[in-house]
């Protein structure tokens, strides 16, 4: 019987340490889950409380947008994958390249062929039937900024800037990225965007699925500062 009972209190003893070790060891790893929702950016360094971060490899064309919002504490409300420009992110953005510029910058305005949505940020209805161009012109004083206007009496090259409404249906929804804007800077590059994706690489917009392009356009608020990063990693 004292066999029986020490075998007894050292199967015991083993039960309990495996328990504890597994608990232990659950707990280690769970804290890559705990912590998954650390932002990836320096939380100081933004000005509000909603920011879309995109991340792609160095020189690749596709990576991964999420949207970043702060209540009491920073949590990851959506992610979901994204095309950028065919040359990936780079600060050597500039007008003529396919390169998606590295930076974080404001997000203010939307725009769209569509005009059933619910924008919280100023939008831009621009169906088909307007006249709503991007300068991409580097000649023109108007360039990278939106303009309206007939083909034959814009005072800029059509030829080298964006008809709107025209777009589709990349320009169905889009947010406009405040890179070269204030103040703009001839030849740096124009015309950036987060769009819907229409399953290819970009001139250097960032692209998402339409469905996911509606869910921006209601959840980001010009009172929360919304800004976007777009990072090579």
């Amino acid at each position: 019987m004292a066999n029986s009972d020490f075998r007894n209190k050292a199967g015991w003893v083993i039960a309990t340490v495996v328990v504890v070790i597994l608990a232990v060891t659950g707990i280690l790893l769970l804290v890559p889950r705990l912590t998954a929702d650390e932002p990836p950016f320096d939380a100081d360094a933004v000005p509000g409380t909603q920011v879309l971060w995109v991340t792609a490899p160095r020189g690749a064309d596709h990576g991964t947008l999420e949207l970043w919002q702060r209540g009491s504490r920073w949590k990851r409300t959506l992610s979901t994958s994204a095309w950028v420009g065919r040359e990936g992110i780079s600060p050597q953005a500039r007008e003529g390249s396919a390169f998606t510029p590295e930076g974080t910058f404001t997000v203010s305005e939307a725009f769209g062929r569509l005009a059933d949505t619910r924008s919280r940020l100023p939008y831009l209805p621009v169906d088909s039937s307007n006249t709503w161009w991007w300068v991409s012109d580097t000649a023109s004083p108007l360039y990278n900024q939106k303009y309206q206007c007939l083909a034959d009496e814009c005072p800029f090259d059509t030829s080298a800037s964006e008809n709107l409404g025209e777009t589709d249906p990349q320009y169905n929804y889009a947010l406009v990225i405040d890179y070269n804007r204030a103040p703009v800077v001839e030849g740096r590059g124009s015309a950036f965007f987060v769009h819907v994706a229409v399953d290819k690489p970009t001139a250097g917009c960032v692209a998402v699925p339409q469905e996911v392009m509606r869910t921006l356009l209601t959840t980001l608020e010009p009172s929360r500062k919304p800004v976007i990063g777009m990072y090579a990693t």
